[in-house]
């Protein structure tokens, strides 16, 4: 895989982000890009062939640039009355990040773009958070504070998609809309996945004693 490097690194990959942004895939002009860029063609086709070795150069820097800021949680750190608290810290954490980080502002724009029809940096990403996410949830189901009445695989998916759906939508909503939504991925992903608690005789659940008789 190519690997970008070099005094206009940086160049190349804004100006990719926005070509690619701005018309897709398939319309986004190498050319365009190059100008934008300010290189040279002869360094560029130094440095990547084709547009889809290009997209798939810039998803991977920006990735790399990301996990040097934030790296997901071991699942077993989920365990037991941890999932809860810890699924909102992992959650605020990527929303700061996404506030604040350059690299992840320019992966989110065009991670969601259609795939050039191979398998790129963006797929192998996408599976490895699946995998986590089932992994998480496996964890919470044997901690009892995942429900445990559908297979693990179902509620991954189901998790998996519920947070890619919002992720999309946020991308595309206007700013102040989409920090109004921000507690909306935890507030959907519990009343989605926490097992139903019991309810005592006063319809409180048994799990907050305090305001029960």
């Amino acid at each position: 895989m190519a690997q970008l490097t070099g005094p206009h690194r940086d160049a190349l990959i804004e100006a990719t982000v926005v070509e690619f942004a701005a018309v897709g895939y398939e319309a986004a002009s190498l050319n365009r890009i190059i100008r934008s860029a300010g290189i040279s063609k002869s360094s560029f086709y130094h440095a990547v062939s084709s547009k889809a070795e290009l997209l798939d150069a810039v998803v991977s820097a920006l990735i790399g640039e990301v996990r040097m800021r934030w790296s997901p949680p071991d699942p077993q750190r989920f365990a037991g009355r941890a999932f809860w608290p810890l699924v909102d810290e992992v959650l605020n954490d990527l929303a700061e990040l996404g506030a604040e980080d350059r690299a992840l502002q320019l992966l989110g724009r065009i991670f969601y773009l259609p795939a050039p029809g191979a398998d790129d940096a963006r797929i192998a990403l996408l599976d490895r958070v699946r995998e986590w996410v089932r992994q998480v949830l496996d964890v919470g189901v044997a901690s009892g504070e995942v429900r445990a009445d559908l297979p693990v695989d179902v509620l991954a998916a189901a998790a998996f998609g519920l947070l890619r759906g919002l992720d999309e939508w946020a991308l595309a909503a206007p700013a102040e809309r989409a920090r109004a939504a921000a507690d909306a991925p935890a507030a959907l992903l519990r009343s989605m996945l926490a097992p139903e608690r019991p309810q005592n005789r006063r319809g409180t659940p048994d799990s907050m004693p305090f305001i029960s008789s």
